[in-house]
């Protein structure tokens, strides 16, 4: 499998054809065709739906498996040529993975710290939750992940961050809770909610959500709350959410209470063990330390 034919075929799926494909790549349509049937005949199976003339190509389950993978590797690909090419000079790409949180702000000011000693820094940031990020930690496409704790730490190294957002709930100004400082596990009895796939996972409100309570009435999930917040302004239900995601102020159309009793996320800075960093990769770490240890002792 070459990395120039899976180049070939994501833009086939991009540009969402083969002719549209061909001209972005500069290659005659014939030629491109040869290469997805070639490459159907290596991975033994059909990866585009056939018969929808004048529509754009659409990709059975096996093409979008081999899409995802393709991706995969071809980021890989590059990440590790520009690793080569970068050599131990401290320069170029650091990819952190990163679940929504504030404590961000202590990876924001070693971003900061890192490009001021070494300017040829890059930190290219991929928003997601947990399992995503894992993934991304162990396939080699992130150097460091942020992760919500609990989480299996096993094949990582850690650094614990400073601080812990507020779980609450995200609502609607004129939804009865927003009278209230706080939101209590009875007030969730019943009500509406859009909640992080993480925080199902993990489990985050077994402790503070009474078992005698029934069982939350989940009306959706989210990865990122952003999108999940207008859903909640639309009057769809409230989001469970970390405080500080999205804009509750004054004329937002929308208000946060914070959990009653409180409930903060913990969270850490994973890398896996078995994979080397960049000279880079390492600037950032010890930058990111370098913050953490101020943040400790201020």
């Amino acid at each position: 499998m070459e990395i120039k034919v899976l180049r070939h075929f994501i833009a086939v799926v991009q540009e969402e054809g083969v002719t549209a494909a061909a001209e972005v790549l500069r290659i005659s349509q014939p030629a491109l065709s040869r290469q997805i049937k070639d490459l159907e005949g290596e991975m033994g199976a059909t990866l585009f739906v056939r018969g929808n003339r004048g529509r754009a190509l659409e990709l059975t389950h096996e093409g979008q498996l081999l899409y995802r993978r393709a991706c995969e590797i071809v980021e890989l690909a590059d990440r590790t040529r520009s690793e080569i090419a970068s050599g131990e000079q401290v320069e170029g790409d650091v990819h952190v993975a990163a679940a929504q949180t504030a404590v961000m702000d202590v990876l924001a000011k070693a971003a900061v710290h890192v490009r001021e000693l070494h300017p040829g820094v890059r930190i290219q940031l991929h928003d997601d939750y947990g399992e995503n990020i894992m993934e991304r930690l162990n396939n080699g496409l992130a150097d460091f992940g942020v992760l919500v704790q609990p989480a299996d730490m096993s094949r990582y190294d850690h650094l614990p961050l400073p601080g812990g957002d507020r779980m609450g709930l995200i609502m609607r100004p004129d939804h009865p809770l927003a009278a209230r400082s706080g939101v209590q596990p009875a007030d969730l009895q019943g009500l509406p909610l859009i909640v992080p796939k993480g925080a199902l996972a993990r489990r985050d409100l077994s402790g503070w959500y009474s078992g005698s309570l029934r069982p939350f009435d989940i009306v959706g999930t989210m990865n990122l709350t952003y999108n999940a917040s207008r859903f909640v302004r639309a009057g769809y239900g409230c989001a469970l959410s970390l405080e500080g995601l999205v804009d509750t102020g004054e004329g937002s159309g929308l208000t946060f209470r914070p959990l009653e009793p409180t409930l903060r996320a913990s969270l850490s800075m994973a890398w896996k063990k078995s994979q080397p960093l960049t000279p880079a990769a390492r600037a950032f770490l010890d930058c990111v330390r370098e913050v953490v240890g101020e943040t400790a002792r201020s």
